[in-house]
């Protein structure tokens, strides 16, 4: 199972649910179906030890839970920013997941150089490809290789030279 983090977006505060799921995205969706305001899949810990995990994060927020009373659910719900748990899915390393862009190559721009510049992996910061796969959203990075003069991620296997966009194994 992995941690996984769900936004629930709205102007007045952000929430920020940690939980475990065997399917974080399927969670999003299924959580969605109870909630008037929109939630997104920010991402996920998936690093075997998912109840230390959960509760390790639940401990680290405490500051920030919602607290709505009795209710057992509500002790996931945090006010966090996406931001704020960047952190902890950077330390997870190949361990942490970002959802990541619908198409993490859309041109955006080109810099003074006329290079392409990319909406990028993630809808909350800009991560580069050191940091982050834009195919899978792990935060093994992409690893440059020399022999190949390619861009590899240890976690889903794609080899890209990124002209273009990317290509999958």
């Amino acid at each position: 199972m992995a941690v996984y983090f769900i936004l629930e977006e709205n102007d007045a505060d952000w929430r920020m649910k940690i939980g475990r799921s065997r399917n974080p995205q399927g969670r999003g969706r299924a959580l969605q179906t109870g909630n008037s305001r929109p939630l997104k899949l920010v991402g996920w810990i998936d690093d075997g030890s998912d109840a230390v995990t959960e509760a390790r994060l639940h401990a680290k927020y405490a500051w920030a839970n919602v607290n709505r009373g009795s209710e057992v659910a509500a002790r996931e719900w945090f006010y966090l920013q996406p931001a704020d748990i960047l952190a902890d899915l950077a330390h997870a390393g190949r361990f942490g997941f970002v959802a990541k862009n619908a198409d993490a190559f859309e041109i955006v721009g080109y810099d003074r150089d006329a290079v392409p510049e990319y909406v990028g992996v993630w809808d909350w910061a800009d991560l580069e490809i050191d940091e982050c796969c834009p195919f899978c959203g792990c935060f093994c990075g992409m690893h440059f290789q020399d022999a190949s003069w390619m861009y590899h991620c240890v976690n889903c296997d794609a080899l890209t030279d990124f002209e273009g966009g990317g290509n999958l194994p």
